[in-house]
Parts: C-alpha cells; structure tokens; sequence
C-alpha cells in the first residue's frame, strides 16, 4: 500500500494520559453494546454487530487483521487493550491483508461513521488503522505503533477525523497520512503526537485536509504535502499551530520514497496551501531539500512547481543549511511575518 513519496518510555503513561483527556465518546450512540474479552474474536463480535452498535474491548490482548464495512464504535481501556497480529487477517478479503483494522468501502458506497478509540495497535506489517472508501472515520486515542508502513492512514475518504492519537515508529512511511481524494471536506489532523515515523504527517494528492496542533518530533521529516504528477494534485491544505522539532533522523531511499532527513514542513510541489503560526525549530540536515519550511517542484513526470501557497507568521528557528528554502519553480508563494534567521533565497524572512 505504500504511495509516498523509539517510541519514548512513558509511552502507556501518556496514553492513557490521554484516554482521560479525550472524551469516551462522541454523543450516546443508539444502539447495542457488545462486549469482548481476551481470547474472544473482535471480527465476530463485528460480524454479529448492527450499524450504531458500540464494541467494547476489555483490558487484554487481541487478534487484529479485523475488517469494517459497517457504522460501528469500537473501543478498547486505553494502553491495557492491544491489538496484534496472529490468527486469520480478515482484512486479506478486502485485498488489504497486513492492517490491524481496515475499513473498506466501495467508491459509490463509502463506510459511514465508524470510530475506533482508546486501544493500542502494533506490529503489523502493514498499516495499524486503514481506511479507503469511507466518511467521517474517526480514530482518537490510539497508539499505532511499530506497523510496516503506515501508523494511521486513509485514502479516497472524506471528513475524517483524526485525534488524540500517537503514532510511533511507523518506520517505512508516516504515521499519520490522507491521501487520494480530490477533496477530503475538512478532514481533521490534530492534537496528534507523531515521532520515529519516515515522515510525522503526509498529505499526497488530496485536498482540504486541515493540520493542526500536532507535536511532530524526530521523524526523518515532520509534514509533507506532495502532489505526485496525478490530475487532481494537492492543495488548500491548511497547516497551523503544529510544533515540528528535530526531525533529523536518516532515512534511506525505498520504493517511491526518496531519502529523507532533516526537514520540518516539506513541499513536493502543491498550492493554495497555508502554513501559518508554526513553531519549526532545529530540523538539520544534509540533502537539498532539509531544512525548517521548504517548498520543492511536485515529483516526477510531470514536476509541477508549488504555487500560490501561503507561509505566515511561522516561528522558524536554528535549522538547517536554512530556515526558510524556496525552491518551488514558481513567483506566486507568499512568505510574510516569518521569525527566522537564515533563507535561500535571501529576503525570505
């Protein structure tokens, strides 16, 4: 499924830190509640489950690979419900076999209002949380940790919400990504913590996502927005009040993912994007495109350069080789009100 261009001690601690902060659930559901226990099967309490019914999983370990095609809750005890691999992957007759839990819908039949919150998912080989085909697919406290690709992730969705949730050593892509659809309808990024991931948060080919108030630290890349040369590009993404710090790990080339390391908020190409009031401090690297807000033409065939994008108001502090890097191939960005000390070219802050 990959289309893109150490988790800290404490981390249960946290979680359930923010079991407490976030609300339970959203409004009182209509609808049954079943509830599963260790050894029990998450897919056959789903099987048997009606749409508005809420799934509770006790404290305890579970079988993942659990496929969604209806409006359900699911929710689990904060860190104490964990959700790894072993037993059948339901999700392989969706034809996305490797994911904890897949929500798959049909692209004239989106899955509806499906939550899953308060449970850990880790270690499987592909993504911890997938969605393709769905609307308003709410994930909120989650830990998506150690997973082969992606952390979180959905594609060809709308209205998505996305928060409260850590994403953690999702080595070979991002830990939390949206990506392929020309217009998301506002799905929501935020209050997320995302560290130890190829990339913190990816935006690819998709439009009107909103990011903000993430803590995205020590990834090998913090944000990227990337259009990849497909019709619709990517764009009227609005990134705000995210603290994107120390993303200076090395990743190597793999598959469509060029090397990366030392950038805070990345720009393959895209427009009428909004980076406003960012904190981007000490993202250092060597390969030409690091640095603290950098805006680079789109990926290969067709290299369409970032335009008409917006950078305001962000605090860009200590990266490098610069703060602020404008290499988009185009005169119709817009750098104002930037705190920062270094840019190429000069007169950028």
């Amino acid at each position: 499924m990959r289309r893109t261009i150490a988790a800290s001690v404490g981390t249960g601690v946290v979680l359930a830190g923010l079991v407490t902060i976030a609300p339970a659930g959203q409004a009182a559901q209509a609808g049954r509640t079943h509830v599963v226990r260790p050894g029990q099967s998450i897919q056959a309490a789903v099987n048997r489950a009606r749409p508005g019914d809420t799934i509770r999983l006790k404290a305890g370990h579970y079988d993942g690979g659990v496929l969604i095609r209806k409006r359900l809750t699911i929710r689990g005890e904060g860190n104490r419900t964990i959700v790894r691999p072993g037993g059948r992957d339901h999700c392989a007759k969706a034809k996305v076999p490797g994911m904890g839990f897949c929500v798959v819908g049909w692209r004239k039949r989106p899955v509806r209002g499906v939550t899953i919150q308060q449970l850990v998912v880790r270690n499987f080989r592909g993504t911890g949380v997938f969605g393709t085909y769905t609307d308003r697919l709410t994930v909120q406290a989650v830990l998506a940790k150690r997973n082969g690709e992606y952390g979180i992730a959905e594609y060809n969705s709308t209205r998505g919400r996305f928060v409260w949730n850590w994403a953690l050593d999702n080595r070979e892509d991002a830990g939390l990504y949206v990506g392929d659809t020309a217009n998301a309808y506002g799905t929501e990024i935020a209050w997320n913590h995302s560290s130890g991931n190829t990339l913190g948060v990816l935006v690819r080919h998709a439009r009107h996502i909103k990011v903000h108030h993430n803590s995205i630290t020590n990834n090998c890349t913090g944000i990227a927005l990337v259009d990849d040369s497909q019709a619709t590009g990517q764009g009227h993404t609005q990134v705000w009040k995210n603290y994107v710090s120390m993303n200076n790990m090395v990743c190597e080339a793999h598959g469509p993912v060029p090397a990366l390391s030392g950038t805070g908020i990345l720009f393959f190409g895209g427009d009428h994007n909004e980076i406003v009031k960012n904190t981007v401090h000490r993202n250092r690297g060597n390969l030409r495109y690091s640095g603290g807000i950098v805006l680079f033409r789109g990926v290969p065939p067709r290299n369409r350069p970032a335009h008409h994008n917006l950078i305001k108001a962000n605090n860009v502090r200590g990266n490098l080789p610069y703060d602020l890097v404008n290499k988009s191939g185009s005169t119709t960005n817009r750098f104002r009100d930037n705190t920062c000390g270094t840019s190429n070219p000069n007169g950028l802050c």
